[in-house]
């Protein structure tokens, strides 16, 4: 079976999400101890000093670059890659179903699912209980490519939650080779 998702990728996505919390704690410990030291000398200073307006500018610049930077680094690279680490650990620790279908072509509009970007491959599979079929949109990660597939030809998919994990060539018929079997 081929490994589209595997648990490396959920290793890497968890080492990436260490990396960018430590940047944006290494950078919330500089602030802090700015901080502290413009406390300590604006409190050292004589009560009249004129340099005291000099300090608290500067010091409330500082902070306000520092409320600007936490929005941006927060909102958008640590939201994102705290988004994929988590959408990772669902792939990885959820019910898995099996199924099989025929492989019918590609979707490379953007589809966002639980905060991650995806793109799909569209399938026909047999629905039983209406006995027809039905074109089924599997999802796969944006940023990488499409694995290769053979149009027409069976495949055996494992999924969680409509997200390719792993699939194969499967040894039965084609079930659909067009759309005027649906």
């Amino acid at each position: 079976m081929t490994c589209y998702f595997d648990k490396s990728q959920l290793t890497e996505v968890k080492a990436q999400r260490k990396k960018v919390l430590i940047w944006y704690f290494v950078v919330l410990a500089i602030y802090l101890l700015l901080s502290v030291g413009f406390f300590v000398w604006y409190s050292f200073m004589p009560y009249a000093d004129g340099k005291i307006t000099l300090v608290k500018a500067i010091h409330l610049t500082l902070t306000g670059v520092f409320v600007i930077f936490s929005f941006i680094y927060l909102g958008i690279p640590f939201k994102r890659c705290d988004k994929f680490y988590k959408f990772c650990v669902k792939l990885d620790s959820g019910r898995k179903e099996t199924s099989f279908c025929t492989y019918y072509k590609t979707d490379e509009e953007i589809i966002e699912k639980d905060g991650v970007d995806c793109k799909s491959l569209i399938f026909f599979e047999w629905n039983k209980y209406k006995g027809e079929y039905f074109e089924r949109a599997v999802l796969v990660f944006y940023e990488k490519d499409f694995p290769i597939l053979e149009e027409n030809r069976v495949y055996e998919l494992v999924t969680q939650g409509n997200f390719l994990i792993s699939y194969k060539i499967s040894e039965e018929k084609n079930i659909a080779t067009n759309k005027e079997k649906q």
